[in-house]
């Protein structure tokens, strides 16, 4: 919309021309004045595109008004209105870039019809300005963002780069923050940014990449470090509730320290990337700030806890081994620890546990594998890196333990008696494994070992023996001969006792009835 002011000393032209539809120009008629001063005053307070005035008037006359309404506003269009055709009037308005020039008496279409050609005109200008102005402010956010990742990335700018800094503002900036994001689904985050940062002039904002972690930059005038903290930290709060609303998924924000200078960005960005660090155990937090940690974080100690899992190692026992991980865990979530520090640290348990285990065996030992290094340095989370020590220190009891591995004869025999008491349940390996403290997969390994097949198999031989001894007694039906061995489904016991036995329920129960007595079944017994 083109704004215009309309200025004219005879009252009656003024109604006349303001009853004209300037909306089907495209034009918002932000005011009329009777004199060329009052026309001034809305020139200085409003944004006027057009200036459509009469020429002869009592205090400057419009040709005057021009020439003052170009001294306040320089982009400022002019229509005269005359009642006198007069050429000096039309060469003095040439060169003053007026428009056109319209004599009285003329017609609202005329009138409306010149307007909007040169809002039409007007407005085309605009769109080319703001095209050019967003084309150049891209061209700029690149630049900066570029030159910006090589600061924080602590290389050293040239004097081309310090002067593109210095021509886009930087070094007249008072405050900077950086803040590290985490999380999915930050499709939107930029949109979010690009809009609130439209809404607060006061506040600009950069998405950076830093050592693989999402950054954002913000800038501020204000040279009060508490008072642009405040502002941030407004702007964050805005920002997530934008993201939330956008679905872009759980976003966590590590706020860095507040600098005042540019060449102290690199200190910011260090606390604020630590921040990010420290989500990989505190995964219930969605802020971290940087100063309210930064005294706790990396203060801590696992020696104790190393030497019981250690020794839990060397005796095979690993239920305390388990036992000991988990308060492992729960400490790192409850202390400031950063990812890095979490997994060199437990890079060192297992350098000693298979160190440990190498030594028992009397065998060489030159360190973690490559692989073994990359699936704990990979680990995305705490609970995926507890997953793979809880594996490598099992994979450690196993070379503990020697043939005929007497631990595993105890491990079976107490899974074997856990079936016997419950296998009339709803029962399975992890039920299993957690009655006895073991590991699942441990105990699943062990039972492949001694027994040559899985939990579920000889869950299902011991109910089957069961069912036998069940069958020779003819007054239980087969239903209840099922359910009293664990089967929930007739037909399914049904279909797998025939693939056990080679014959069905009822035709067993006959032959059970003739010899008095039941097939044995064939699970490979521990020794």
């Amino acid at each position: 919309m083109v704004n215009m002011i309309i200025v004219d000393d005879e009252p009656i032209m003024i109604k006349g021309l303001s009853h004209i539809p300037w909306p089907k120009a495209h034009v918002n008629l932000v005011g009329t004045a009777s004199n060329g001063m009052e026309a001034l005053e809305l020139i200085r307070n409003h944004k006027v595109h057009v200036l459509f005035t009469d020429i002869q008037m009592p205090d400057i006359n419009g040709l005057e008004l021009i020439r003052a309404a170009m001294l306040v506003n320089p982009s400022i269009r002019s229509v005269l209105l005359t009642g006198h055709n007069n050429f000096d009037y039309a060469r003095e308005a040439i060169s003053l870039r007026v428009y056109d020039y319209i004599l009285k008496p003329c017609s609202p279409d005329e009138v409306l019809a010149i307007i909007s050609s040169l809002a039409d005109e007007i407005e085309t200008e605009l769109q080319n300005e703001r095209q050019l102005y967003h084309t150049m402010q891209k061209v700029h956010t690149q630049q900066a963002t570029t030159i910006l990742t090589r600061l924080l990335e602590n290389h050293t700018l040239d004097n081309s780069e310090i002067s593109v800094l210095e021509h886009l503002g930087f070094y007249l900036k008072k405050s900077f923050l950086t803040v590290s994001v985490i999380g999915t689904g930050l499709q939107h985050l930029q949109t979010a940014c690009s809009m609130l940062c439209a809404e607060d002039p006061c506040l600009d904002c950069y998405i950076l990449t830093v050592s693989n972690t999402l950054l954002l930059l913000l800038t501020g005038m204000e040279s009060d470090t508490d008072s642009f903290m405040r502002h941030s930290l407004l702007f964050l709060r805005q920002l997530l509730q934008t993201a939330d609303k956008n679905g872009s998924g759980d976003i966590s924000l590590g706020i860095g320290l507040p600098v005042s200078s540019i060449e102290e960005l690199s200190a910011s960005c260090q606390a604020s990337l630590c921040c990010a660090e420290l989500f990989f155990s505190h995964t219930e937090e969605q802020v971290l700030h940087y100063q309210k940690v930064a005294a706790m974080v990396n203060q801590y100690t696992i020696t104790e806890i190393t030497r019981r899992i250690l020794g839990a190692l060397e005796t095979k026992n690993y239920a305390v081994v388990k036992e000991q991980l988990t308060i492992l865990k729960q400490y790192f979530k409850s202390v400031w620890v950063t990812a890095q520090k979490i997994k060199l640290s437990m890079i060192n348990l297992c350098f000693l546990s298979f160190s440990l285990a190498a030594q028992k065996r009397n065998e060489p030992f030159s360190g973690l594998t490559a692989e073994q290094l990359l699936l704990i340095t990979q680990s995305q989370t705490i609970e995926d890196l507890w997953a793979q020590i809880e594996t490598f220190l099992t994979h450690c009891i196993d070379l503990l333990t020697v043939s005929p591995h007497p631990s595993y004869h105890h491990i079976v025999q107490d899974c074997l008696h856990y079936i016997e008491l419950h296998y009339t349940e709803e029962i399975n390996i992890i039920k299993a494994a957690k009655e006895i403290h073991v590991n699942a997969d441990y105990l699943s390994r062990v039972l492949k070992k001694e027994c040559g097949c899985p939990f579920l198999q000889l869950l299902t031989k011991y109910r089957l023996e069961k069912a036998c001894s069940l069958l020779s007694d003819a007054n239980l039906s087969i239903g209840e001969v099922s359910s009293l061995t664990g089967f929930k489904d007739f037909r399914y016991f049904g279909q797998i006792f025939k693939n056990e036995y080679k014959m069905t329920p009822t035709e067993y129960r006959k032959t059970a009835g003739r010899n008095g007595a039941h097939y044995e079944s064939h699970v490979k017994k521990p020794l």
